[in-house]
């Protein structure tokens, strides 16, 4: 069932909604990247994104705050975008659930859940395991009973 659950999140979700805004490492690098990309056309994709993280490390305080600032303006302007999509009624997609979207809660809790489900399950599966193991000292029985299942 979660699987379903997961689905149904992404078909709610409103392709005329605005997109979030990029922060200052990926304003940093849209400016980078041509760079490096003339310099060593060879470079693999993730090459050259380490070497933009390199950089990035590098790079003055001067020059972060100056992206900084950029990210900064390009949230407002999302955060604009975005409420003039919500007082339009969220694309028809429902007051509520757009509402609950532009939340920061909901879509935090449902990041760290889709991380926390698989390495949940595995331990469930395990747990599960363990507890048939218990249960039963005939390990022979219990391979017939999951192939069944």
């Amino acid at each position: 069932m979660p699987r379903g659950s997961g689905a149904s999140r992404k078909a709610t979700k409103d392709p005329n909604a605005p997109k979030r805004p990029l922060s200052a490492f990926f304003l940093f690098s849209q400016d980078e990247r041509p760079d490096i990309k003339k310099k060593s056309p060879s470079l693999s994709v993730g090459d050259i994104s380490k070497e933009i993280g390199l950089r990035w490390k590098k790079v003055s305080d001067d020059v972060k705050k100056r992206y900084e600032q950029k990210a900064a303006v390009e949230k407002q302007k999302y955060e604009t975008r975005l409420a003039e999509y919500k007082k339009s009624g969220g694309g028809g997609g429902g007051g509520d659930i757009s509402s609950a979207k532009g939340s920061k809660g909901p879509s935090k809790a449902s990041t760290s859940t889709k991380s926390a489900k698989k390495p949940a399950g595995k331990k469930s599966a395990t747990k599960a395991k363990s507890s048939d193991e218990d249960n039963d000292d005939d390990d022979e029985d219990d391979d017939d009973d999951e192939d069944e299942e």
